[in-house]
């Protein structure tokens, strides 16, 4: 039912010129100081003025009370390798990427091909969200469409090289898709740290006399 990369079939190679990409994420160093974060409960939070600026800068977080900005752990990281932000702790320890990953391992073994998978998106130019469960990592926006204000077209499911997705799985997905009229693509991170992407189709088996 898979090909020697795990992948089902009836799928296409992800096109990064389709008509889903919004304008490529500028990879300039920031002009001013980066941002404070305060990294606590598996997230990070940014006060008020540094929400207004992580969030002109593209895309990033989740508005909560006070007019905080709420940060996924893979946000986090990429805002940290492009040093837009600073992270500390609550107790007031200056941390960085290996300090967050290690606290969140055992709760999120795949966190790091995750953040993979986030910034390859990221890279070439998408607006992503944390995926709602049921094997779904991250939402994908079409072009010039804004989080929050619009919905995603795409779902993305991480894979991983040599590990195997169940025909349980694959329809569960696949049912997601269809029912939330999103395209689903997979991304296949390998054992080097390589990110692959692929469309899924849906497809219907017949018999020879036509029953499904």
């Amino acid at each position: 039912m898979s090909d020697e990369n795990n992948i089902p079939p009836n799928q296409e190679d992800y096109d990064e010129d389709n008509d889903y990409v919004i304008e490529e994420e500028d990879l300039a160093e920031p002009e001013g100081e980066p941002a404070e974060v305060i990294f606590e409960n598996g997230k990070g939070y940014a006060a008020s003025e540094d929400a207004d600026k992580l969030s002109q800068q593209g895309f990033y977080g989740t508005r909560i009370e006070g007019n905080r900005l709420e940060l996924e752990p893979v946000e986090l990281l990429h805002l940290i390798e492009r040093k837009r932000v600073t992270v500390k702790t609550s107790s007031g320890n200056s941390v960085g990427s290996d300090y967050i990953v290690s606290e969140l391992l055992e709760e999120d073994p795949d966190l790091w091909v995750s953040y993979l998978v986030f910034r390859d998106l990221r890279s070439r130019g998408y607006a992503v969200r944390k995926g709602f469960g049921r094997g779904i990592g991250f939402r994908v926006y079409a072009r010039g469409d804004r989080p929050g204000a619009a919905n995603a077209k795409e779902l993305v499911y991480v894979l991983k090289e040599g590990v195997p997705i169940s025909l349980g799985d694959l329809d569960l997905v696949t049912q997601t898709a269809v029912s939330s009229r999103k395209s689903l693509v997979f991304a296949l991170v390998d054992q080097n740290g390589e990110v692959n992407f692929y469309k899924v189709a849906q497809s219907t088996l017949r018999n020879r006399s036509g029953d499904e």
